[in-house]
């Protein structure tokens, strides 16, 4: 696409999710992450990572088989508004992202109302989306957008909050990041996109992990086979006519065996496991199952880190490192 398009080459910060190889993988995008770029070597601390990205790849579809669009589908059609989020505030957003939409060849009817416009994108789209948009101090403030595949939020509590508001329940991390954070987002160049990759962990592989949804908890009976990385792609990209920041995340659900394969990468995951304070491996739900994961991922040799490739120059100016928020 031209150089007139209002978003621009970038470079995404992203968080993916993948599933057990004992079920059907809910993506079938045949990712092969590098584990040794997503796990730091490092003891663990909240940082948000940031590189630059792609908005039109990172949107692009990649599941061949259509599980991931029929399952948003499923859950848009059973419970819209469960799911789904519209605020006045956010339409200008709406317009902005559906015409980021169409020029990337989706085709939106122009009589849909807003709210259609909406349910078009959350089902056409294999990632989620919402949208922050600064109130009249400057914060950014959540209002809308669609979340099929929550990792343990639900998008109706999370509505008109600032950042600092959703981060609350993570321990320390508004401490260490609210002040860069609403710095990055003020600094944010419209229509360069920005990415980073944010961990989970589970024990389903349920692409759908809103809290109304029980599931069983990773606990110290857990196995290495059930032990489970959902993985989130995320994207951020400023829009120049609203001013909204566009947020999306792609998840994928990968086995412990993946990274298992991977000593280097193993090595790192056991040492962001073991470093993780007690506050914070129970806010991520696996305070009890990091003393069966940790040995295991020992239990190999460490492997010599192989070099990872760079990504291509951009001369545009870097808010993230700006902040000290950048990838190392």
């Amino acid at each position: 696409m031209g150089k007139d398009h209002f978003w621009q080459k970038g470079y995404l910060e992203v968080i993916m999710i993948v599933t057990s190889e004992s079920t059907p993988s809910p993506n079938a995008t045949g990712s092969n992450p590098n584990w040794q770029s997503i796990f730091p070597d490092a003891d663990h601390r909240w940082v948000m990572g940031v590189r630059r990205g792609d908005a039109p790849a990172f949107f692009s579809p990649r599941d061949p088989t259509g599980r991931v669009r029929a399952e948003r589908e499923h859950w848009l059609t059973e419970n819209p508004e469960r799911y789904a989020a519209l605020t006045p505030t956010a339409e200008p957003a709406l317009a902005d992202t559906v015409a980021l939409a169409q020029q990337m060849g989706v085709t939106l009817a122009p009589t849909l109302t807003p709210w259609e416009q909406l349910m078009a994108l959350g089902r056409t789209w294999e990632a989620d989306f919402v949208w922050m948009h600064p109130d009249e101090t400057g914060a950014h403030r959540l209002t809308g957008g669609v979340v099929c595949f929550p990792s343990s939020w639900a998008l109706r509590d999370k509505l008109g909050r600032t950042m600092s508001e959703t981060h609350r329940p993570v321990p320390g991390l508004n401490a260490a990041l609210d002040r860069q954070i609403e710095t990055f987002f003020a600094k944010m160049i419209p229509g360069v996109a920005w990415t980073r990759e944010n961990a989970n962990y589970s024990r389903v592989p349920d692409l759908n992990q809103h809290p109304l949804r029980p599931r069983p908890p990773l606990d110290a009976t857990v196995t290495g086979e059930e032990f489970l990385i959902r993985l989130e792609h995320q994207l951020l990209l400023k829009f120049p006519a609203s001013g909204s920041i566009l947020f999306a995340i792609r998840v994928e659900v990968f086995p412990l065996s993946e990274v298992l394969n991977c000593a280097e990468g193993s090595a790192r995951l056991a040492r962001l496991l073991d470093t993780m304070s007690v506050a914070a491996a129970e806010y991520k739900g696996i305070a009890q199952a990091r003393e069966v994961i940790v040995p295991l991922l020992r239990s190999l040799p460490l492997a010599k880190s192989e070099p990872q490739p760079h990504s291509e120059s951009d001369t545009a100016p870097d808010p993230a490192r700006d902040v000290g928020l950048s990838s190392p």
